[in-house]
């Protein structure tokens, strides 16, 4: 199977997709190699973070002319962006996971492979809209790496929300405990800091206080965006008594100023995440996939 690898997933090879940007920042694509391309199976590594509307349309560009040419497509994104709204919470809602996955099933891609999809509760291979995915979790490793963090130092795993409860049983290959967010009201346009309503405050089981006290806590979960929730998550537990705190995700989304920053100040110890979104930050450790 031959790959296709862009500029933005060069940590997976070495690129051989060509792409660029005019004045105007319009995109350009140039494939070499297209007319080696015939009758074969191939991968396309790409990333869709950041920018994720410019770089679906440089996929849109790949796919629309490798299609012609190859006799199947395999689709490589370590984050899938636009997977959150899975479902219609409020009427009138735009499903963007199902837009995103019928846009790549109409250009001709057979399988998406990616990291903890935000919309499936474990890994294994699922369909979305005609699309077949391949959804990979990175949550062993991440436990691995609090594992090696506490070394013989005894500690809790903890799901900052019943949302991610299921991610860290795949890490541990059991069930661990989970937290619950409550939120304020919708701001008024919906969009500034929670399109849902931001969250306001963390509850946790009654016992949950005598499983942690004086205990170290790694706090996993699919994503990192606003911080918003870990940050309550972390001051719920040190009120419980935790001892020390680390917070690992699969995707470190950041999205806003200084967000490992604000986690960090509300009590953690350290912030890891892995390479499925590109951090340069000295604040987060990155642990390649």
């Amino acid at each position: 199977m031959k790959k296709l690898i862009t500029p933005y997933a060069s940590d997976f090879g070495k690129p051989n997709i060509v792409i660029r940007h005019f004045p105007d920042t319009e995109s350009y694509v140039l494939i070499p190699q297209l007319d080696s391309l015939k009758n074969q199976k191939i991968t396309v590594y790409h990333r869709l973070y950041p920018e994720p509307e410019k770089r679906l349309f440089e996929l849109i560009l790949i796919l629309s002319r490798v299609k012609e040419k190859t006799k199947e497509i395999a689709l490589f994104l370590p984050y899938l962006p636009y997977a959150r709204q899975d479902r219609e919470n409020k009427k009138g809602e735009a499903l963007s996971a199902d837009v995103l996955c019928g846009i790549l099933k109409n250009y001709g891609v057979k399988k998406l492979i990616t990291y903890d999809c935000h919309f499936l509760a474990q890994a294994g291979n699922f369909t979305r809209k005609g699309l077949n995915i391949e959804n990979i979790s990175a949550s062993r490793q991440l436990y691995a790496y609090a594992k090696k963090y506490f070394g013989k130092q005894d500690f809790c795993v903890i799901a900052p929300d019943k949302g991610s409860s299921c991610f860290i049983a795949n890490a541990k290959g059991g069930n661990g405990h989970s937290l619950e967010k409550t939120r304020g009201k919708t701001k008024a346009n919906g969009l500034k800091n929670g399109i849902h309503g931001d969250v306001n405050g963390m509850t946790g089981h009654a016992d949950l206080g005598n499983s942690i006290r004086g205990k170290g806590i790694c706090i996993l979960d699919d994503i990192i965006s606003t911080g918003g929730t870990l940050v309550h998550a972390i001051q719920h537990l040190k009120s419980l008594g935790a001892k020390k705190i680390i917070v690992g995700a699969t995707h470190g989304v950041f999205a806003g100023d200084k967000i490992a920053e604000k986690i960090l100040k509300s009590g953690a110890s350290k912030i890891f995440v892995t390479s499925a979104i590109l951090n340069n930050s000295k604040k987060v450790e990155i642990l390649k996939l």
